[in-house]
Parts: structure tokens; C-alpha cells; sequence
């Protein structure tokens, strides 16, 4: 049950991801710098082919670690915009910071159930070892 609410919310983050991340691009003039962007739709897709494989209960690791570049890449963009020496031009404001913290959440959380799955087929598959 865990593993199936960690496929569906990855799905659900991946596509909202890449929807929101084409609407802020393309209501700017300029798009971002591209490897902001890019990585960005490296998760969608990782995330994605975390959410086929891990479909019959296998390959939970790639969902797993679909999660943790997320949360990675989340991390540094949330707590940049907290760096006191970071110029105000270069700041996210409002509604998008608050995003950005809700998504590195959603990260953080399927990647704490994607664990928690992994540890327990690790567990079921090694019972000697326990």
C-alpha cells in the first residue's frame, strides 16, 4: 500500500513539475539559465520511469533514488533563497518559494516511504539477517 501511494504521488509530482515548470518559463521573457530548467525535466522523467519499474514491486530503488535527486536539487534551491548574501534580484518570492518548500516536502516524504518499502522487501528477502 505504501509503495503504491509512493508511485502515485510521484506520478502526480512529476507531471505537476513539468506543467509548472513550462508555465514559469513561459511567462518569462528570457528562460531561465538552462541547467536550472533541464535538471527539472530530468526529474519528471526519472520519476516517471521510477513510477514503471517499480509497478509490480521491483526496482524500488530507482523510484527511490528519483526521489533523493529531487530532494537534492529542492534542498539547495530552497535554502539558496535563504543566503543572506544572495542578491534581492536573484531571490524567489511568495507563492513560489512557498512551492518550492512544498515540493522539496513531497521529495522528502517519497523518498522516506520509497525507503521504508525497499527496507522492508530488503527484510523479507534476508530474513536471517534481521
Amino acid at each position: 500500500m505504501l509503495l503504491k501511494a509512493c508511485r502515485y504521488l510521484a506520478l502526480a509530482y512529476a507531471v505537476g513539475l513539468a506543467i509548472g515548470e513550462a508555465v514559469i518559463n513561459s511567462n518569462q521573457e528570457h528562460w531561465q539559465y538552462a541547467p536550472l530548467w533541464i535538471i527539472d525535466y530530468v526529474i519528471v522523467g526519472y520519476l516517471v520511469a521510477g513510477f514503471w519499474a517499480s509497478r509490480r514491486g521491483r526496482f524500488v530503488p530507482i523510484l527511490m533514488s528519483a526521489f533523493a535527486l529531487s530532494a537534492g536539487v529542492l534542498y539547495i534551491e530552497f535554502f539558496l533563497n535563504l543566503d543572506p548574501d544572495l542578491p534581492e534580484a536573484a531571490r524567489v518570492h511568495g507563492i513560489l518559494f512557498a512551492l518550492i518548500g512544498l515540493v522539496l516536502s513531497i521529495s522528502v516524504l517519497g523518498l522516506v516511504g520509497t525507503t521504508v518499502v525497499w527496507l522492508q522487501q530488503e527484510r523479507d528477502r534476508h530474513p536471517q539477517r534481521a
